[in-house]
């Protein structure tokens, strides 16, 4: 059935649910909705409250993750991803499943997923494990202001802020 269809065959359902409980006792059964019939949020709204949510810098400023790269790069360019992909062949260059802790000072934190190689292994055996995520060097990006590096590491094989260079996330 197509969704006219459908659509069509609902709503004299409804009119006569809805009849039928303003003639009874008994309440009204919830409205049922499928995704088809949400509406979506504008716009507008979905700027509002990502801006609301991300303007942390200092001078009320949204600063955002470095700049849009590559064809396949995602993430890059907007405030507190949920996914950063380097656009590589590699797995190595994603973390996924982000959650910030900060956003907006002199770096952001946060912790995700990302491939794990131990050292002297091949990065085909690497695991998907947690990493903690640094975003740092906040400033002009391509005339935004961004995080211009990023890195992860891997605290639980004794990794530490630095343990390795960090990615310049901005561009030439």
């Amino acid at each position: 059935m197509t969704t006219t269809g459908r659509a069509a065959a609902v709503v004299p359902a409804c009119l006569l649910a809805v009849l039928t409980a303003a003639c009874s006792a008994a309440a009204p059964p919830a409205p049922v909705r499928d995704a088809g019939t949400v509406p979506a949020p504008t716009a507008s709204a979905v700027a509002s409250a990502t801006a609301a949510a991300t303007t942390d810098a200092a001078d009320g400023r949204v600063i955002v993750l470095g700049r849009p790269g590559g064809p396949y790069a995602r993430g890059l360019g907007t405030a507190r991803p949920a996914l950063v992909d380097l656009g590589g062949a590699s797995s190595t260059g994603i973390v996924e499943g982000l959650a910030w802790d900060d956003w907006g000072g002199p770096t952001a934190t946060g912790t995700g997923t990302a491939a794990y190689a131990a050292p002297g292994q091949a990065l085909a055996t690497a695991t998907r494990e947690r990493a903690t995520v640094v975003a740092a060097d906040p400033g002009d990006c391509g005339g935004r202001l961004a995080y211009r590096t990023l890195t992860w590491y891997f605290p639980q094989h004794h990794e530490v802020p630095g343990a390795h260079t960090p990615l310049d996330v901005c561009g030439p």
